[in-house]
């Protein structure tokens, strides 16, 4: 317990110095929130746009409102805490970026558990399977295909479900995530690369322990 607490005040002031490290260095990065706008604005409207993300406060209130620690007192004497503007999308206008993150997060966790059981579902099988035939063509067969899902990226495996299952056999929906048939073709580019991964480690923890047939 007395090691836990002291790990734990250890971490503290680490985070501290992460975070100050990482603000620091989004403020010396050159660019801004705006520069992707196509026409330039009026010094009037750069004032502005800099006051309501409040980048025209000074450097330690800005770390302060980053960190979500700033408090105003309103008019009937009440401090009340003021949301941190750093949350906010410059891609998405008028979009909390916790927002997004809340729409997107479900949907990553589902393709990669989905991406997880299916490489595992394949890879152990076919580990185990090339394990069990040692120096035979069945076991070098398999060392293959797992050896071409390892080297073919998921980058390279997409387009070609894409291609090949959406766009000529059209058996599959080519994009959103309205159903399970829209699940299939992201989890099998995703999770190809980690079929090889899978048995390989299965081939390799199997190997000493079973007897060569």
């Amino acid at each position: 317990m007395r090691y836990f607490i002291r790990r734990t005040l250890f971490a503290i002031p680490l985070l501290v110095v992460i975070s100050m490290l990482a603000f620091m260095l989004c403020k010396i990065v050159p660019g801004g929130p705006f520069d992707s706008e196509r026409q330039p604005a009026s010094p009037e409207i750069e004032r502005n746009r800099e006051a309501r993300v409040h980048l025209n406060e000074p450097g330690w209130k800005q770390y302060l409102r980053y960190l979500g620690l700033v408090w105003k007192k309103d008019g009937s004497g009440h401090w009340h805490h003021e949301p941190s503007t750093w949350n906010l999308s410059t891609k998405y206008r008028d979009h909390d970026v916790a927002d997004i993150i809340a729409q997107a997060l479900p949907v990553s966790m589902t393709l990669g558990a989905l991406s997880f059981l299916f490489a595992m579902g394949l890879g152990i099988p076919l580990g185990f399977f090339s394990a069990a035939r040692q120096g035979r063509w069945e076991d070098y067969g398999g060392s293959f295909i797992a050896l071409l899902s390892v080297c073919v990226p998921s980058f390279v495996v997409a387009p070609f479900l894409v291609l090949l299952f959406a766009m000529k056999l059209r058996w599959l929906p080519v994009a959103l995530w309205d159903s399970p048939w829209h699940m299939i073709l992201p989890t099998i580019a995703l999770g190809s690369y980690f079929i090889g991964k899978v048995a390989r480690l299965m081939r390799e923890g199997l190997r000493t322990e079973l007897p060569e047939t």
